[in-house]
């Protein structure tokens, strides 16, 4: 944690905004501590102990909406984002994500349970939200259904790269605009020859299919 805390303040010290992927869920009484460790502060009879103060954070919602909720409430208070797993970039997803049920696909019910949030975290201009969801780059034949049950959701797009996900694939996600999605890459970078070189280039190339 004090080395995760010293990386959150070495990408402030840059500019740069902080997203903590903690994948964070659980019953209500646990995620409101969860939120208050991402981007809030937790009261002590010391004072209050401040979280990582994180801009944005990663929620897994299969515990429902009363499980999301206090998630939600701290994203809010803090003038945070959240991104929701709704269908996410790993082989196995499809083991549960992709499972019928009488309203469509698990990942369809996590879309809708985002969507009936967004308002709560609704931005000042674009028609975007702060509460997004992560959709993963290797299965894009979701993503284009996905936007479409999601228009005011911000669009977190891991599996670029080493996990086989293309850009060129992930233009539906950057309908509502060019502010609508980021792309997330890893180890194809940290693990390139020149990895600002690599960095580059997967800048020009989402920057070209999010217009």
């Amino acid at each position: 944690m004090r080395a995760l805390a010293q990386v959150c303040d070495l990408a402030r010290a840059q500019g740069l905004l902080v997203i903590a992927d903690g994948k964070r869920g659980d019953v209500p009484v646990s995620a409101k501590a969860y939120g208050q460790a991402m981007v809030g502060k937790t009261a002590s009879p010391q004072g209050a102990v401040a979280g990582l103060g994180a801009d944005a954070f990663t929620a897994n919602p299969l515990l429902g909406a009363d499980a999301l909720e206090p998630l939600v409430a701290a994203a809010e208070s803090a003038g945070a984002g959240i991104f929701s797993l709704v269908r996410t970039s790993n082989p196995g997803a499809a083991d549960v994500q992709d499972l019928e049920t009488p309203n469509g696909p698990v990942h369809e019910v996590l879309a809708s349970l985002v969507d009936r949030f967004a308002e709560r975290l609704a931005g000042s201009q674009g028609g975007l939200s702060g509460m997004g969801a992560v959709v993963g780059a290797t299965a894009p034949e979701h993503i284009a259904r996905l936007r479409s049950l999601m228009p005011r959701a911000m669009f977190l797009i891991p599996g670029v790269g080493a996990q086989g996900g293309k850009t060129e694939d992930l233009g539906p996600a950057f309908l509502p605009g060019r502010s609508a999605a980021l792309v997330a890459a890893s180890r194809s970078i940290a693990g390139a020859d020149d990895p600002r070189s690599a960095a580059e280039e997967l800048r020009e190339a989402v920057w070209q299919i999010s217009g």
